[in-house]
């Protein structure tokens, strides 16, 4: 095999995705998240500009159902995601209403003998 080949294309790949993220960047956030139980939640802050973002929760392996509460800044809730497994959520900050939103999850299922099941919170800018 021409590993030198090889690698000039996995070189070459790799070029061609940072050009692509360079010509249009998306802003992604995460966070570390706390594991829960079964009937556990926790909070999350993040701070968001005005934009169209897209949120996407899971547990690891798919092992846990994750709901999602969104509250804005002056803390009304303006967003909810709540079927069973993942959550896809699509929202917009408005101009003047930036600065930091509380994220609620919570699990209502976990089936994960090994303990507590790991949540996946990534907020991406559209």
């Amino acid at each position: 095999m021409n590993y030198q080949r090889l690698v000039c294309q996995v070189s070459l790949a790799c070029f061609a995705v940072f050009c692509m993220e360079g010509l249009q960047p998306r802003e992604v956030m995460a966070k570390l998240f706390r594991s829960l139980y079964a009937g556990q939640h926790d909070w999350v802050t993040w701070t968001l500009a005005p934009g169209s973002y897209v949120l996407k929760a899971s547990t690891l392996l798919n092992l846990g159902d994750v709901d999602i509460e969104i509250y804005d800044t002056t803390d009304q809730r303006f967003a909810k995601g709540n079927k069973l497994g993942s959550e896809t959520i699509f929202f917009n900050v408005p101009q003047g209403a930036e600065g930091d939103f509380k994220i609620k999850y919570s699990m209502p299922l976990c089936v994960n003998p090994a303990g507590a099941c790991a949540v996946n919170i990534d907020i991406f800018s559209q």
